[in-house]
């Protein structure tokens, strides 16, 4: 049996002057090498799991921790931004323990860019590709028998034949995923993630995902590219089973649940719901959703049964541009979920995209207005339009169509914060995205209501913590911009008070 190392390598400096928001907002465990860790240790290996920005851990104390362990075969989860972080990583494994450790990469940068992927990064041994549970126990018994053991034999793999990097034939998605095993978070400092939850407080949390695949074909997004077009499910049954053994043993109160549509089975959330009032769990939750998939008695019992916030993709405020995006979604609609979701008592976020194909300073503008003026929605969160592996919008990019100019094709600049643009846009160069991106925040974080709701919601404490981190996030970043930039701010602040007083009643 071989001792498997599995590392989460640090993402925080991907989000630039950013991250301090970043860490209150999406500091989430590695799920998926937890889930690894689970059938490789059934198998009989010894595996532990490395976060290692949860940890603080540099590049140094990352090969001190190799070190510590001897493992045989190290996985490193990747996703692009990551990807030169995750390089540095395997070649410093490779320099210093040379093929005495076997060094894997996976996530879905290498299912996306595949082949190009350890042509560019002659320190992976081998990828395992899409969904890996089951590939990586099969890759693992290879290299831990030998010669015995093809890795060719292997499928839904990269590996290596000399100088030429070979794919395996493509694995087929497990059907029934009720029958994985649960993930193991045994390795995780759970006191690392903590997150503010309305009317509770900061406490701690893990994620949790219910479903694999989305039925919707939106161009910016890789998850169909991962796990297919085809859902499927967990039972209710089997993901409140996952609820109560993590809640029992761990004594954790928050779930996040990270389904990109939450929501795509009514019956299946109902159920859940039931089960969870039904146990009596003391818990609550969140998670993400398309606005399609809701409906006012939805909200009503998932709110009965926990549900504290959940987040909708707006993306556009311009209709033609949120219809380029194929996400079958429209504005009157968007409006209409985040009103049923406050109804409910549901604290609500969006995500927007600034800078997509079509987009014009006009229409970037239109977002803005439009997102500002959705009074239900409590935070939101405005992204760079990046092109990312495999979807269509980098095709777009590449092509030059709907007036995009890409920049670069380095798949390390791809962050949706952070002061980094790819691509420009027909009147929408860099230094206007980077504005527009600052005025957003601005204007709908400086919105009266949204000063107040924010201090109130989870307390004091999660109130300093959060306003501390948008402080340091946009405000201290700079120090020659600092009194300009606190300039611009008096200025949002003022024209936003008085959009609010002069705004007519909804």
């Amino acid at each position: 049996m071989a001792r498997i190392l599995l590392i989460g390598p640090p993402w925080g400096d991907v989000y630039g002057n950013f991250k301090h928001v970043a860490k209150v907002g999406v500091f989430y465990p590695p799920l998926g090498l937890c889930y690894l860790k689970s059938p490789l240790q059934a198998d009989g290996h010894e595996v532990k799991v490395v976060d290692a920005e949860a940890s603080g851990l540099s590049l140094p104390q990352i090969l001190s921790a190799v070190n510590d362990y001897q493992p045989d075969i190290v996985g490193i989860q990747i996703v692009s931004p990551l990807w030169l972080t995750a390089v540095a990583i395997a070649t410093a494994i490779k320099e210093r323990f040379g093929q005495k450790i076997r060094v894997v990469a996976g996530g879905p940068h290498v299912t996306l860019t595949r082949e190009e992927a350890l042509r560019e990064a002659p320190a992976f041994d081998y990828a395992v590709l899409s969904e890996s549970e089951d590939g990586m126990r099969e890759l693992c018994e290879a290299i831990t028998h030998g010669e015995s053991h093809d890795v060719s034999k292997v499928t839904g793999i990269l590996y290596r034949n000399g100088d030429e990097v070979r794919a395996t034939p493509p694995r087929t998605l497990r059907p029934d995923v009720d029958n994985l095993h649960f993930p193991n978070r045994a390795d995780l400092d759970h006191s690392k993630y903590l997150f503010s939850v309305p009317g509770a407080g900061i406490r701690r949390f893990t994620t949790l995902i219910t479903s694999r695949g989305c039925p919707y074909n939106c161009t910016f997004c890789t998850e169909p590219l991962m796990y297919g077009r085809t859902t499927r499910f967990r039972s209710a049954t089997n993901v409140v089973d996952e609820i109560q053994d993590f809640h029992d043993r761990h004594q954790i109160n928050h779930f996040i649940f990270v389904d990109d549509t939450l929501t795509t089975r009514k019956e299946r959330i109902m159920d859940m719901c039931a089960q969870l009032k039904d146990r009596k769990l003391d818990i609550t939750w969140e998670g993400w959703t398309h606005v399609n998939t809701v409906s006012p008695d939805l909200l009503h019992v998932m709110a009965d049964a926990g549900l504290r916030r959940l987040s909708f993709g707006i993306e556009s405020g311009n209709a033609e541009v949120l219809k380029s995006l194929q996400k079958n979604s429209t504005l009157p609609r968007v409006r209409e979920a985040y009103k049923w979701a406050k109804d409910a008592g549901i604290e609500t976020r969006g995500s927007v995209i600034l800078g997509l194909p079509g987009d014009t300073k006009a229409s970037v503008q239109e977002t803005i207005d439009f997102v500002v003026s959705l009074k239900e929605c409590d935070h939101a969160y405005f992204n760079i339009a990046m092109p990312y592996p495999g979807t269509e919008i980098r095709r777009q990019a590449l092509a030059g169509e709907a007036g995009v100019r890409l920049l670069t094709e380095e798949y390390s600049e791809l962050r949706r914060q952070g002061q980094k643009v790819v691509m420009e846009v027909n009147d929408l160069d860099t230094k206007a995205l980077l504005q527009f991106q600052r005025q957003a925040y601005l204007r709908f974080w400086l919105t009266p209501r949204r000063i107040f709701y924010n201090v109130v919601r989870s307390g004091f404490k999660a109130a300093l913590q959060n306003g501390w981190a948008f402080f340091r996030s946009f405000i201290m970043p700079s120090r020659n911009g600092r009194i300009k930039f606190l300039s611009e701010i008096t200025d949002i602040y003022e024209a936003v008070n008085g959009a609010e007083r002069n705004r007519p009643a909804a």
